[in-house]
């Protein structure tokens, strides 16, 4: 059975060369000073073909870097995938002819709010807090194709406070930047990234959609390989099991 094309959020360079032959994955990476919860980002010097993520929430100041960053993309640069509504400003008033996705953490969760952010965008991500039945409603309705978050952990949670910091500062703990967390009371367990930028706190387990490979309407199955190794994400892209055996986190 046929399987749709890949967009991979990267965390190293090395998986990109293991994967060239791969005609159906398009590379993602999150790209220096616009990303946040990473613990690589890319200069964009450095990014071969493919797209960039920018997913930080940005101030003024920001905003205004970006304008200038956007303005010199090379044309290497095919796509960029992102989540603030600002950067969706910026990209309205340029001309770049590059496959623009909007990725709204937790929200998509309908064809009605999809089909109005794509009247300004090539492509939505949709939800992952919805069951499999909305997913297959909103590709049916869908005017455009979507992307489907298909594999990784999910952000659940981004401040832009250094919230690992402040903890190590405040009760004199050493915590490090990236971190495996414990939620007392229930007793959960989370993972933390924290740079200069801010904190995001990921699920503890990946999420597991790889059933959705096969969809019809979807423009990119996204992977996100945050806190995998090169070994595993391959196995993960090459299998045509959906693991749910190592995996079993999946949609409602």
């Amino acid at each position: 059975m046929k399987k749709n094309n890949i967009l991979l959020l990267v965390n190293n360079l090395d998986i990109v060369k293991d994967l060239k032959e791969e005609s159906n994955i398009t590379f993602l990476f999150p790209v220096s000073e616009f990303s946040v919860g990473f613990e690589r980002t890319f200069r964009v010097e450095e990014i071969p073909e493919g797209f960039i993520f920018v997913n930080r929430i940005l101030d003024n100041e920001g905003i205004e870097k970006f304008k200038k960053f956007i303005g010199a993309l090379p044309s290497n640069i095919k796509g960029i995938v992102f989540d603030d509504v600002g950067v969706l400003n910026v990209l309205l008033k340029v001309n770049l002819n590059i496959t623009k996705i909007l990725f709204l953490n937790h929200l998509n969760c309908n064809y009605e709010s999809v089909n109005a952010y794509l009247d300004f965008v090539d492509s939505v991500v949709v939800s992952t807090d919805i069951t499999i039945e909305e997913i297959d409603e909103i590709l049916k309705k869908a005017k455009k194709p979507v992307v489907l978050y298909t594999f990784g952990h999910i952000n659940i949670m981004y401040s832009r406070r250094t919230l690992l910091t402040n903890y190590n500062n405040h009760f004199k703990k050493d915590v490090p930047t990236i971190a495996d967390l414990t939620e007392k009371i229930s007793g959960k367990k989370f993972k933390a990234q924290e740079s200069i930028y801010g904190t995001v706190i990921y699920t503890n387990e990946p999420f597991n959609g790889l059933e959705l490979r096969n969809r019809e309407n979807v423009l990119f199955n996204l992977i996100n390989m945050t806190f995998f190794t090169n070994e595993k994400m391959l196995e993960i892209i090459k299998s045509d099991s959906n693991l749910e055996d190592k995996y079993p986190y999946k949609y409602l």
